[in-house]
This record gives structure tokens, C-alpha cells and sequence, in this order.
């Protein structure tokens, strides 16, 4: 996926196209025009991906941060969480690019955790995280 991000690239395709034009204003023959700009396509291609480093994911807010360290998540994992506390403000997608996976892997912690909870809608898991994160009352003397 990064190497099709590269071949957009269009300082790859300046140069691929300068080599063209140079092998051409020099005499040479279709086959070394041809070998030569795909050369200069694949480093810049490789250099490309090899030196693109993804991109770290934001901090996670003060309030998320606080939702993680406590046990209020029992019946689920500690990623199906995550995801559930995201899934308020989120689509999958944002979810996906957020945590760093993917979005067919965010379908399924959604079906889990509609699962375990015995839910049928997105709105119910934010109502359930909602819930369990109110802050409770000290009880009346």
C-alpha cells in the first residue's frame, strides 16, 4: 500500500521523466530509455518506503488515559476497551488509524464486544462505557 503512496510521487515521476528526456537527448534506444527510467521509478520507490516512517498515533486524552488503568472493562479485552471508549466519536476507520490497525480487525473487536455484551448497536457500547465510568456518589451519612 506505502509503495503505490510512492509511485504517486511526483518528484518519482519528475525524475523517472528527466531520465527519459536526458536518455533521449543523448541518443540512446528505446530499450535503455525504458530500463533507465525504471530504475530511477524503483529507488525512488524504495527510498521512498524504506526512509517513510509511519506516523505515531496521537496521545490518547487525559480521560481515555484514565478509562485504561481501571478495571472497569471486566468482561473484555484490554484493546476491546480501547476501542470501546473510541467508538463514541469514531468510525472504524478513525478507530483503525488511531490504535495503528486495521479497520477489518476493528469490525471484529466491535462484533466482540457486541458480543460479550449482549448489545446490538454501536450507541449501546458508548452508553455502556458511559455508564461504567460515572463517577460515583459518596453514599449519604
Amino acid at each position: 500500500m506505502r509503495a503505490l503512496v510512492e509511485l504517486r510521487d511526483p518528484v518519482a515521476v519528475a525524475f523517472a521523466a528527466a531520465t527519459a528526456l536526458a536518455a533521449v537527448w543523448l541518443g540512446h534506444d528505446l530499450l535503455a530509455i525504458g530500463a533507465a527510467t525504471l530504475v530511477v521509478l524503483i529507488t525512488r520507490l524504495g527510498a521512498g518506503v524504506a526512509l517513510r516512517r509511519p506516523a505515531p498515533p496521537p496521545p490518547l486524552r487525559e480521560q481515555e488515559a484514565a478509562f485504561r488503568d481501571g478495571p472497569w472493562f471486566a468482561p473484555l479485552t484490554r484493546r476491546e476497551a480501547d476501542v470501546a471508549v473510541l467508538i463514541r466519536d469514531s468510525t472504524n476507520k478513525e478507530i483503525a488509524e488511531r490504535l495503528v490497525l486495521s479497520e477489518r480487525t476493528i469490525d471484529n473487536h466491535v462484533q466482540n464486544i457486541m458480543n460479550k455484551l449482549d448489545l446490538h448497536h454501536r450507541a449501546q457500547i458508548a452508553s455502556w462505557v458511559t455508564e461504567r465510568n460515572r463517577p460515583s456518589l459518596p453514599p449519604k451519612p
